[in-house]
């Protein structure tokens, strides 16, 4: 079963994009550890600038479903933490290029703090990605 999304809405506050309320999917399911300007090799991008850490905490996210064995589109639900209110808009400005035509549900959550002084934001997201079907090929070690 294909996801379905349910009640797709346009958002009214910063970068408008189109969300949904809910989203029913079936398959097996993801759960990212939230994702910051941290690169998978240890160094950090965009301190200062909550636009370029919200692109490469997408960028990690897009990177991590394609290794589990999807794509953007199978991710249902992100969770965005920021700093400061004021980074709303050009975080999700950054979720919104990455996350085009996706129509996850989104909640925005805003912190005192997240793990370094340098981090303004840190984005969590889970997939749903539809189990491989008999006579499909898998990939070698997995």
């Amino acid at each position: 079963m294909p996801k379905q999304l349910i009640q797709k809405y346009m958002t009214r506050h910063g970068a408008q994009a189109i969300y949904s309320r809910a989203v029913r999917a079936r398959g097996d399911f993801v759960f990212f550890q939230g994702q910051t300007g941290m690169t998978f090799d240890g160094g950090f991008v965009g301190k200062g600038d909550p636009f370029a850490q919200a692109d490469q905490a997408c960028r990690n996210i897009k990177a991590l479903v394609e290794e589990a064995g999807g794509t953007l589109g199978d991710v249902c639900k992100i969770t965005v933490y920021v700093t400061d209110v004021s980074y709303r808009p050009a975080v999700y400005s950054a979720i919104n290029a990455i996350f085009e035509d996706v129509h996850q549900c989104s909640t925005g959550v805003v912190v005192s703090a997240l793990a370094h002084p340098d981090m303004l934001v840190e984005i969590e997201a889970m997939a749903v990605i539809e189990p491989e079907q008999p006579g499909q090929r898998q990939e070698p070690g997995n």
